[in-house]
């Protein structure tokens, strides 16, 4: 899902057109912007991943609790954040910038993930005594 959202994005992005370079005031800088959209889509996994544990749970529901939440740690509002990502769309060279950034913080995360697990699974295998 994520990366059908990243591939949307990068194509909205490559069909605007700007040649600012520099994010105004009123507009979420880039950095704020990064963490904010990293902590949106780490939400949208977890809304997922509850929703199919718990069928009970309205993935929309969730995703949209929890996005409320992001919001209120970063203390911006939806009215901000939507300007801001709207903003983005259109100015195509500094989204990319953004989203090649969270794809490369993605791929760590992945990546400290899988050693992490690999070092948990070794840690449970003994040498047999010889």
């Amino acid at each position: 899902m994520i990366k059908r959202f990243l591939y949307l994005i990068v194509f909205v992005s490559l069909l605007s057109c700007s040649s600012k370079n520099k994010a105004p005031s009123s507009i979420i800088q880039p950095e704020e912007m990064k963490s904010v959209l990293w902590d949106v889509m780490r939400a949208q996994n977890l809304a997922i991943s509850v929703s199919r544990s718990d069928t009970t749970t309205n993935t929309i529901a969730e995703t949209k609790a929890l996005t409320q939440r992001i919001f209120e740690i970063h203390k911006i509002s939806a009215e901000d954040f939507n300007k801001s990502y709207n903003w983005y769309l259109r100015h195509p060279e500094l989204m990319k910038v953004m989203f090649d950034s969270l794809y490369n913080q993605k791929q760590r995360a992945n990546k400290l993930q899988t050693d992490q697990q690999a070092l948990h699974d070794s840690s449970h295998h003994k040498i047999p005594e010889q």
